[in-house]
């Protein structure tokens, strides 16, 4: 990019020295195209700055055609008109490369840009799938879940099922033994002859039979052969009555439902046993009342006994 020979220099010689002692114009002129020729072949230089260089090589051009007068104010313009041109090229060559830098930073910042979204790409779709694997791992976890909740109930309705089957097994053979108890009863009342009804008491217009609580096995509703043939004396005495409430009664001992369902069974027993000797069915109603009704002290064994008992109220 440097000029060969420095043209403020060669201005120098040429003004300070007389023309015969140093160079000629000739030779000066040859020097300044020489620098013109040599910044046109700059690699860097040559193709900027072409106006400046048409000025110059023009002010050569005079410089060289000049009269003898004229000779060193054209010389001295012709090497004003090169410096201008070399100094616009450096310039046009520094612009360009400032331009050339602003692109490559340009295209730098756009790429780290490209990259940075890229980077975001890839943290989003990882996240993504992420969440992704969480929502399948919950799925997987709640159809487990599922699958085990459905065969914890099934299995808890199977256990369900054989306790209901094994409950109905046992209802149906305390049936059966209550029926082989009443039959063996019933067949053994068959042979007392002289049973007397239960006792009686008044009140008003009803009459209220009373069988003790002896009159079953503990905790059972099945009657006694002695009781089944004292009811069956009181049937005929309540032929041809009104309505008749049996009631059972049971002592505060044990839990109260059970109690109530003790006296239910008891009731329904003295009804089957009155129906069968012969007392219209439209006729009775049994009830439970369990401990409800006490007519003696809990506190004794004794008012717990007159507390267990089975009332027949004909009205």
């Amino acid at each position: 990019m440097a000029i060969r020979f420095p043209v403020v220099l060669a201005l120098a010689l040429l003004l300070a020295l007389p023309a015969a002692a140093q160079t000629t114009h000739d030779e000066a002129v040859a020097a300044l195209a020489a620098d013109l020729q040599a910044l046109e072949a700059d690699p860097s230089l040559g193709g900027l700055a072409r106006l400046e260089r048409l000025q110059a090589r023009q002010a050569l051009a005079e410089a060289r055609d000049a009269r003898r007068r004229d000779r060193e104010h054209k010389l001295a313009l012709a090497g004003v008109r090169l410096e201008a041109a070399r100094l616009a090229a450096e310039a046009e060559l520094l612009a360009e490369q400032a331009a050339q830098l602003d692109r490559e930073r340009d295209q730098i910042m756009i790429e780290a840009s490209r990259l940075e979204a890229e980077r975001a790409r890839r943290e989003s779709e990882r996240l993504r799938l992420q969440a992704l694997a969480r929502e399948e791992a919950l799925q997987r976890e709640l159809e487990q879940s599922e699958a085990d909740r459905v065969a914890a109930l099934e299995a808890a309705q199977a256990e369900t099922e054989q306790a209901r089957k094994l409950a109905a097994a046992r209802a149906r053979e305390a049936e059966l033994a209550r029926r082989e108890a009443e039959l063996a009863a019933a067949i053994a009342a068959d042979e007392i002859t002289d049973a007397a009804p239960p006792p009686v008491r008044r009140d008003g217009d009803r009459r209220i039979y009373t069988l003790a609580g002896n009159a079953f096995p503990s905790g059972s509703a099945s009657l006694t052969a002695q009781a089944q043939a004292s009811l069956r004396a009181l049937a005929g005495l309540l032929a041809g009555g009104g309505a008749i409430t049996i009631e059972g009664h049971t002592d505060s001992q044990g839990a109260d439902a059970a109690n109530q369902a003790l006296s239910q069974r008891r009731a329904e027993a003295v009804r089957r046993v009155l129906e069968e000797s012969g007392v219209a069915p439209g006729r009775m109603k049994a009830v439970g009342l369990g401990e409800g009704k006490p007519v003696a002290d809990n506190a004794s064994a004794a008012g717990r006994a007159l507390n267990r008992r089975v009332e027949i109220i004909a009205n």
